[in-house]
């Protein structure tokens, strides 16, 4: 499977789509669960930017956008310096638009064939405005190699479903 599968089903999960929904989620428990589930009465507004030089994804509900770019593999730890540092130029760049802008770039990690919830989620360097700070501050960072090159470890993203549940406590209140 190539990455734009994971983007398409990305975009299905934040768009309440119940059948992705439920065949990625039907491993966890009954509260993560639920999380994902929510999105099918409160579903994000999500819109595929593949193949330009922007982001991946944007998502949009209520007051509150997510800039998301997707990366999958089967290794839990993705360099950026790698692909000759395609990858470390392209989060910088994005982060960069998105600090001007008072928004944050969230980077979605998709480890196949992994148990339970396989999307991890990171934050990239910035600081946002508004409500997007208190999303922010609830995320990892993204961390940093001694050569300055982000790198992703896929046990220390904090799992989709946590973000989700975040989310449903805050559009309840």
């Amino acid at each position: 499977m190539n990455g734009s599968i994971y983007e398409r089903e990305l975009v299905g999960i934040l768009s309440g789509n119940m059948k992705i929904i439920s065949r990625v989620s039907k491993n966890l428990d009954f509260l993560a669960r639920e999380s994902y589930e929510h999105l099918s009465k409160y579903p994000f507004f999500v819109t595929r930017a593949a193949g330009s030089k922007g982001a991946d994804l944007i998502a949009v509900r209520f007051d509150m956008s997510m800039i998301i770019e997707v990366k999958s593999s089967q290794n839990p730890i993705l360099a950026f310096s790698s692909s000759s540092g395609k990858n470390q130029d392209q989060a910088v760049r994005l982060a960069e638009r998105c600090m001007k802008s008072g928004l944050f770039l969230i980077y979605a990690f998709r480890l196949k064939n992994a148990d339970g919830d396989p999307w991890r989620l990171f934050k990239v360097p910035g600081e946002p405005m508004g409500r997007y700070r208190s999303l922010y501050n609830i995320l990892p960072q993204i961390e940093m190699t001694k050569n300055e090159n982000f790198v992703m470890k896929w046990e220390q993203g904090s799992p989709l479903n946590n973000m989700l549940k975040y989310l449903m406590e805050s559009s309840s209140k």
